[in-house]
């Protein structure tokens, strides 16, 4: 907290200037693959079980297949592997691992899934009116409201610069677009979006920019994520 008190100007995240994450990044990085690559991009398709097997010429342990299942419920056994990247949070890779025998069995990929997560709340709130802050990224600290979570608020519409329009889709911009974040949120994760919102707009903004109390809500946005977001650093599970 007091390190992001003290680097409040020089914060390290870019967002997006136009469209999403998705159709501004993953989407071409995956249409670029796949014309020049020839890489096959299978969406929204869950990896299940991973398959070891012992390579005959150098005795090592290889990728044998890999199991995942589509959309529709079907699962699909790809032999022939010649790697895999897994790219998981601490959930995705217990699951993984949890139905991978063969991965189990090595300590580095059980310890790695034994690495729990902590509770995150993410907040999008569209305004009426400007409100004008002394820097765009801001800390919550020490509030009762956050009931032990940590939270941040950032001014999108600040970050943006002049062209607002793509963060309220490509309407007429009418006022401040907030990104709010809890951190350690288990205590809040069974209050309603709601409640969330009005905790944000009634307590927490306006103690810490008075002039919030005079905004009214246009539209917001509530995502929940129990122990998404990594609580270790690496190699931690040695220690």
């Amino acid at each position: 907290i007091c390190s992001r008190l003290a680097h409040q100007d020089s914060f390290d995240v870019r967002w997006i200037k136009n469209g999403t994450v998705s159709d501004s990044l993953i989407a071409p990085m995956a249409n670029y693959l796949q014309t020049d690559y020839r890489l096959n991009v299978l969406g929204g398709c869950r990896v299940g079980k991973i398959g070891l097997e012992t390579d005959n010429e150098t005795n090592k342990l290889r990728i044998s297949t890999v199991e995942y299942t589509s959309n529709n419920g079907e699962t699909t056994v790809v032999d022939d592997v010649d790697g895999v990247v897994l790219a998981l949070g601490c959930k995705g890779m217990e699951a993984v691992v949890r139905s991978s025998p063969d991965l189990a069995r090595l300590p580095v990929f059980s310890r790695a899934a034994s690495l729990k997560g902590i509770d995150v709340i993410s907040v999008r709130i569209w305004l009426d009116r400007i409100v004008p802050t002394r820097t765009p990224a801001n800390v919550f600290s020490r509030f009762e409201e956050l009931r032990g979570a940590g939270g941040t608020f950032f001014m999108l519409d600040q970050f943006q610069g002049e062209d607002n329009r793509d963060l309220w889709g490509g309407e007429e911009p009418q006022g401040s677009v907030l990104a709010c974040d809890f951190y350690n949120a288990g205590a809040l994760l069974s209050l309603s979006d709601d409640d969330i919102v009005r905790i944000l707009m009634k307590e927490l903004l306006p103690s810490a920019v008075p002039k919030f109390a005079d905004a009214e809500v246009v539209d917001s946005w509530v995502g929940k994520y129990a122990g998404s977001v990594s609580w270790f650093s690496a190699g931690s599970y040695d220690k």
